[in-house]
């Protein structure tokens, strides 16, 4: 079992957290307390997931994890489009995120892909059935 702080998507995803809940906190306070607590909610609850996720030893569970991960992932980038859409995030703020959701994304399929080919496939070629 790896240490969770050194695996790249748990540290990007650990920044990612960080940097939404600093910038909720500058979100007018109208959407604060409902897409704001979204955003910062779904964030952290991304970052626990690949903390969870590293820990999970069967490849079928972990690529069934790791599908909802991805979504998880598209679920907060439209919501974080919504809070720049309603100009609660600069384009800056918005772009920044964004790269560091790429960055995540391109970690969570490489992981995926490597997770997918640990699955064993149910009728091996050796077999005489």
């Amino acid at each position: 079992m790896s240490d969770y702080s050194q695996i790249p998507i748990v540290q990007c995803s650990y920044q990612m957290a960080l940097v939404t809940q600093r910038l909720v906190g500058k979100f007018p306070k109208h959407l604060r307390f409902q897409l704001g607590d979204r955003l910062a909610g779904r964030s952290h609850d991304f970052f626990e997931k690949t903390i969870r996720a590293n820990f999970i030893r069967d490849p079928k569970r972990r690529s069934e994890t790791l599908t909802d991960l991805s979504a998880d992932l598209f679920s907060f980038r439209m919501t974080l489009r919504m809070a720049k859409d309603l100009k609660s995030l600069s384009v800056g703020e918005f772009t920044d995120l964004n790269i560091r959701i790429e960055e995540i994304q391109k970690q969570l399929t490489g992981w995926s892909k490597w997770t997918q080919s640990k699955v064993t496939d149910p009728m091996p070629e050796n077999s005489h059935f």
